[in-house]
C-alpha cells in the first residue's frame, strides 16, 4: 500500500495485515506459504480476509475481527518467554465479545488454554489449575488470592501463580484446550481435566460449516460456558468461517423467553443447544416469538429423544430451520 500521510489509520491497517499474513504462513514479501492447521492460524486467516467485519456482540459491545486478533496478539506477546506448547494457561473470561481474543491470545503463545468459569468457586478453579499445572492466568474477572499481576492487554490482566500451587504438567504439544471434568468437578474428588487438541475441534468445525453452507453471512450464538466441551467447540464455527457470534449473557441464558427474544432480535441463524434447552426454549418461544431467520439448529451432547425436535418443528417457531444431532456424525432430526 503506498503511503497515507493524510490518512495514517490506512498505514497501520497495512501494517496490522502484513502481520496477520506472516502468522498464517504467507510472506507478504516472498510470498511463501507454509501449511500449519491450529485454531489461532486459522483465525489468523479469517482475520486477514475479513479485518473490518464484526466478529463476535454481547449486549454491551461488539469486536471485529481485526480488534480481536490485535487483542490476541498483545496477549500473545505478553506470554511470550513465560509459557509455550505442553504447557497450560488458564483464561477466567467472563462472557463478552472480548473473550474469543484472549483464548486465541493463549493459543498464539503455543500453550493450551484452560477456560475457567468465573462463577465457580475459588476451590475448583485452583483445583483445575493445579490438575492442568497452569502457572499463568489470563483474566478479566479479577485475581484468586495468590495470583500475581504481571501485565496487562485490554480488559485482561495476566498473572503469575505462586511457586508449589501445582507442578507444570506435560502436555502433547498439539493440545489446545483441557476439557473441565465431567460431573461439575469437586475439589475432593479424584478428577482430571483431558487435553483437546487443535486437530479435534478443527474436525467439528470442518464437519460442520460446510455441511450447513455457513460462510460468513452466519449469525452463530455463543451460548455455553468455554469451560465446557460444546463451549469451545460452537465459538470457532462463526469465528474459523468469518461469522458473527452473538455472545450470550448467563441471565440471558436462563430465562427461555429472553433467549428467544435475542434470537429474534438479532437474527440468528445457527443455533447450538443441548436437547434439554431446546425443549426449554420451545415452551418459552411457542408464547408469540417467530425466528424466520434460524436456519439450523444443533443438538449435541445429551441423548435426543424425538418429541424434543417433533415439539420444536410443530410449534411453528422457525419454520425454515434444519434440526441437526451432531454429538456423532451429524444427522437430521
Amino acid at each position: 500500500m503506498n503511503p497515507t500521510p493524510e490518512h495514517p489509520e490506512l498505514d497501520q491497517l497495512s501494517a496490522d495485515l502484513g502481520g496477520l499474513l506472516g502468522r498464517i504462513g504467507l510472506d507478504p514479501a516472498r510470498e511463501r506459504t507454509e501449511r500449519r492447521d491450529r485454531i489461532d492460524i486459522r483465525f489468523a486467516t479469517v482475520a486477514a480476509r475479513h479485518p473490518v467485519r464484526i466478529a463476535a456482540r454481547d449486549t454491551e459491545e461488539q469486536a471485529t475481527y481485526l480488534e480481536l486478533d490485535w487483542l490476541a496478539d498483545e496477549i500473545a506477546r505478553k506470554l511470550s518467554g513465560r509459557t509455550g506448547p505442553g504447557l497450560a494457561v488458564a483464561v477466567r473470561a467472563r462472557r463478552s465479545c472480548m473473550s474469543a481474543g484472549a483464548v486465541v491470545g493463549a493459543l498464539r503463545s503455543g500453550a493450551a488454554v484452560l477456560p475457567l468459569e468465573p462463577g465457580h468457586n475459588a476451590g475448583l478453579q485452583e483445583f483445575l489449575m493445579r490438575d492442568a499445572g497452569a502457572s499463568l492466568v489470563v483474566s478479566d474477572s479479577g485475581l484468586l488470592r495468590d495470583e500475581i499481576p504481571v501485565a496487562k492487554a485490554g480488559p485482561f490482566v495476566i498473572a503469575t501463580r505462586p511457586r508449589g500451587a501445582g507442578a507444570p504438567r506435560e502436555l502433547p504439544q498439539d493440545s489446545a484446550f483441557l476439557a473441565l471434568p465431567s460431573g461439575g468437578g469437586n475439589p475432593g474428588r479424584a478428577l482430571s481435566v483431558d487435553p483437546v487438541t487443535h486437530g479435534e475441534v478443527l474436525s467439528w468445525v470442518d464437519s460442520i460449516v460446510p455441511l450447513l453452507e455457513a460462510g460468513p453471512q452466519e449469525v452463530w450464538t455463543s451460548f455455553h460456558s468455554l469451560s465446557l466441551d460444546l463451549g469451545m467447540r460452537e465459538i470457532w464455527g462463526p469465528l474459523l468461517s468469518g461469522g458473527l457470534a452473538v455472545v450470550v449473557d448467563q441471565d440471558t441464558g436462563a430465562d427461555a423467553r429472553e433467549f428467544a427474544e435475542l434470537l429474534e432480535d438479532q437474527q440468528v441463524t445457527v443455533l447450538t443447544q443441548l436437547p434439554s434447552g431446546l425443549a426449554r426454549l420451545t415452551g418459552a418461544a411457542a408464547r408469540g416469538t417467530t425466528l424466520p431467520a434460524l436456519r439450523h439448529v444443533l443438538l449435541s451432547d445429551e441423548p435426543v429423544e424425538e418429541r424434543v425436535p417433533a415439539a420444536w418443528r410443530a410449534s411453528g417457531i422457525a419454520p425454515w430451520a434444519v434440526v441437526w444431532e451432531v454429538s456423532g456424525s451429524p444427522t437430521v432430526r
